[in-house]
């Protein structure tokens, strides 16, 4: 084979493995789907989370917190009391002929706000259960999100892995056909065969990992096994990042930070629901008595109230008192760390940006070219063997860094969201191609 045609062929190969969408290759799917694959994008997998086992049971914590605030709120039931006195005694007092039967409700009335205070403080538990539910939710959907880009980059290293093959394959055969010419030592050959057993084991490999990672996926709606056969989506786009300054404006939807802002008011109206306990209650009674002496009937009418001489909940609002200052330490130390993992994520994001960009834009090309120069120069006897050799595992080097650039990438980008509370990350800025 002419060496121009030895080179169409492996551009015409390159093209096939990594150009055409990962969805064109049967090497992914199950045995007997080849003609049918079934494919999942982002958005399909964002949808199915929401059908996650563990997602609706966090929501039925909102509905019992409801519950709760609408029990909170009641008036407490009056009492009703029927007495009989002055009966089974002796003389006069025998039988029932002297008998007094009352009969009286009564009603306790809280006074200090304590009902206004419970459904303040129920209000606010809603409030964190529903912050809670927000956070399980964003994670649940972040972790989707990085499952799917992990699947992404597995059917990546998958089809590299195929296309790693197929250079190896070239380049033993090359090395075959010189050795038999009598050109090159033998020992070349056998170099070259370790080369090409080396990348078809790191192709086996990828096929376990590319199982594994799909099966993940599926997991967490709560799928047995997956439903699909490849994913599809962007793998390979960079966006720029967002300013310091943009992330420091969207940092406050953050729902930790939200959850502390919660919880904090939830220690005060609790701090209220305390000093409201120190104010007695009083219980008023009204009810109509009945003498049997005389078959007259008379209202009663009472007020009962507990003096507070000893107890005036006093321990119980100094613990709440302390209760909301050990809050916003508390409160002030997670937006400090929170900060801080901003700034930590935000600078990773920096990093992996500018790496996968460089990968993209520079040592892959070049890596590529060194390559073919290599393989061209050696089938032309210009380069040694070793020359092609390690020209050939820089690139499958590069290769595996490539892949791993844009993992560490969509990590890092994924993470920042996390810590901003928004999907702004997501939004197309800036893309990045080779041609750029």
């Amino acid at each position: 084979m002419h060496r121009y045609e030895r080179q169409l062929v492996a551009v015409g190969l390159f093209f096939i493995l990594t150009v055409l969408p990962v969805a064109t290759f049967a090497e992914n799917m199950p045995p007997g789907e080849e003609n049918s694959p079934k494919v999942l994008s982002l958005q399909d997998a964002i949808t199915r989370i929401k059908e996650s086992p563990s997602l609706k049971a966090a929501a039925q914590y909102v509905d019992i917190q409801d519950g709760l605030v609408e029990q909170a709120g009641l008036l407490p039931n009056p009492d009703i009391a029927f007495e009989v006195e002055n009966f089974g005694g002796k003389d006069e007092l025998d039988g029932f002929e002297s008998a007094e039967a009352t009969l009286a409700v009564s009603q306790l009335l809280e006074l200090g706000g304590k009902r206004s205070a419970r459904s303040n403080i129920a209000t606010y538990e809603k409030s964190l259960v529903e912050n809670d539910f927000q956070i399980e939710s964003q994670g649940l959907l972040l972790e989707t999100m990085e499952a799917f880009y992990a699947l992404l980059a597995a059917q990546e290293r998958f089809n590299q892995a195929k296309q790693l093959i197929g250079l190896a394959e070239q380049s033993y055969k090359t090395v075959a056909d010189r050795v038999e010419a009598g050109k090159v030592s033998p020992i070349q050959e056998l170099q070259a065969r370790v080369e090409l057993n080396l990348v078809r084991n790191a192709w086996e490999a990828s096929q376990r990992q590319l199982v594994q990672a799909r099966q993940y996926l599926s997991s967490l709606w709560g799928a047995p096994k997956p439903d699909f056969d490849v994913v599809v989506g962007d793998f390979e786009d960079l966006h720029e990042p967002p300013t310091w300054e943009e992330l420091q404006v969207l940092f406050p939807d953050n729902p930790e930070l939200k959850r502390w802002d919660t919880e904090l008011a939830s220690k005060k109206a609790n701090l209220e629901l305390e000093r409201a306990n120190g104010v007695s209650d009083l219980t008023l009674s009204f009810g109509v008595r009945n003498y049997q002496e005389t078959d007259d009937y008379a209202f009663v009418a009472g007020i009962e109230f507990p003096l507070p001489l000893f107890d005036r909940n006093q321990g119980s609002k100094k613990a709440a008192q302390s209760e909301v200052y050990q809050s916003t330490y508390q409160r002030d130390a997670a937006v400090a760390k929170l900060e801080s993992n901003l700034q930590s994520a935000y600078q990773e994001l920096l990093s992996t940006f500018h790496q996968a960009r460089t990968i993209k834009q520079d040592i892959m090309p070049a890596a590529e070219n060194a390559n073919e120069a290599a393989q061209t120069g050696y089938q032309e006897g210009k380069f040694d063997f070793l020359v092609a050799l390690d020209a050939q595992r820089t690139l499958f080097e590069v290769k595996g860094q490539y892949i791993d650039a844009f993992s560490s990438y969509h990590e890092a980008r994924l993470n920042v969201m996390k810590l901003v509370g928004s999907t702004i990350l997501n939004q197309p800025s800036a893309r990045i191609t080779n041609a750029d």
